[in-house]
């Protein structure tokens, strides 16, 4: 079924293409090189949120990971509690153990739309799209991190969904939990996430013991704290406090965003993001398995990741059959093009580039004429013999 884009949609489609203040990022591409299993390509963000879905091991997380690098911060930009500085770097995202090999020999590039280019960069009055330019020589460090444009980028990991009741530390310091002063955005968060789990807070407050955070609700007049609350819930309250923390125009970069939500949630969840997005002009960028996620935002914001032999696919505007096709290991193709003959079908092939020719049937209906007429024989109305 065709996307029916709302007002919001229109809305973001606008600011997102003209704002210059909030440093968006418009592009990511691997120039030269390998990066965790991820070659040579390119992804372009027209919608201030991108969806990105793919099979385990295609290079979802890597691109995440690639994105929340592309930009720096001054030092008293936002940060996690939990964070010693406020930016990402590759060392950050990029674990490895000694057994392993660091990657090398590796170049990405990332176009930003931007209002305040340093002069060096030749864009005239500072403003503009621009590209930067990671590296890393084989055996060396990545280029100076402090020359990227600053940014407030936060990092949400699979880590949220874990509740605090898993979490050893937090139990052990369950006593030492105290009351943190009022941020004046608690009346926002527990609106949004009453309306993304159909339910209603009376109250929502954080308690927090050093860099650890705890949140407490009352609904129905029932009080209890995050020791107590389901995956889901407890990692809509941590995403949407840090969102309502940071300033205007921050990148938010979440990985698998569905994680423990059922789909209604998922399709609230991308609207109250929809809303927050016009609002405050922020960016989200996201991986996911779920169709229900793919679904609730425009065709420019889908994107399907492939890794193929020494090959990485980046398909842009898939539909959500498509991708919930690839994703059950089924060809589920978005189109049918009927021709004439098995020689239309030769000819129109050779001008469908390979990316498209995987999205689409070309189905030549010449040699089933016979078994048509068949078939219309069979059913034709004895009354009716026009039919």
């Amino acid at each position: 079924m065709k996307y029916q884009y709302s007002r919001v949609d229109t809305d973001n489609l606008n600011w997102f293409a003209n704002d210059m203040t909030v440093a968006s990022l418009i592009e990511a591409s691997i120039e030269f090189g390998n990066l965790h299993g991820l070659n040579v390509s390119k992804i372009e963000f027209k919608y201030p949120i991108s969806v990105i879905a793919g099979r385990n091991r295609s290079g979802k997380s890597t691109i995440l990971a690639m994105v929340a690098c592309a930009f720096h911060n001054k030092k008293d930009g936002f940060r996690l509690p939990e964070r010693k500085v406020p930016y990402y770097t590759f060392s950050d995202l990029f674990i490895q153990s000694f057994e392993e090999i660091p990657p090398g020999g590796i170049g990405i590039q990332y176009r930003i739309m931007h209002d305040n280019w340093r002069k060096s960069t030749n864009v005239p009055d500072g403003i503009g799209n621009h590209y930067q330019v990671r590296y890393k020589k084989k055996e060396g460090k990545w280029n100076k991190y402090s020359r990227r444009v600053n940014r407030n980028v936060v990092f949400f990991g699979v880590l949220r969904v874990v509740p605090p009741s898993e979490k050893s530390v937090s139990r052990n310091y369950k006593a030492y939990f105290s009351d943190q002063a009022s941020a004046g955005w608690e009346s926002q968060v527990k609106e949004v996430v009453g309306r993304i789990l159909g339910t209603t807070y009376d109250e929502f407050r954080i308690k927090v013991y050093g860099k650890y955070h705890l949140p407490i609700v009352v609904s129905q007049s029932i009080q209890y704290s995050g020791f107590n609350m389901g995956a889901g819930e407890n990692a809509l309250f941590e995403i949407f406090s840090i969102i309502y923390s940071t300033p205007r125009g921050t990148l938010l970069v979440i990985d698998e965003i569905e994680l423990g939500l059922h789909e209604d949630a998922q399709r609230r969840l991308i609207h109250e993001l929809k809303d927050i997005c016009r609002e405050r002009h922020i960016q989200v960028i996201c991986t996911t398995h779920s169709s229900a996620i793919i679904e609730e935002v425009p065709p420019e914001a889908c994107f399907y990741v492939e890794s193929l032999p020494g090959k990485t696919n980046i398909m842009t505007c898939v539909t959500p059959l498509y991708a919930a096709g690839k994703l059950a290991g089924e060809n589920t193709n978005e189109l049918d093009i009927f021709v004439e003959d098995p020689d239309s079908a030769t000819l129109l092939a050779a001008f469908v580039d390979t990316s498209m020719r995987k999205r689409v049937n070309i189905i030549p209906i010449g040699s089933a004429i016979p078994i048509i007429r068949q078939m219309a024989a069979r059913y034709k109305d004895p009354k009716n013999p026009s039919v």
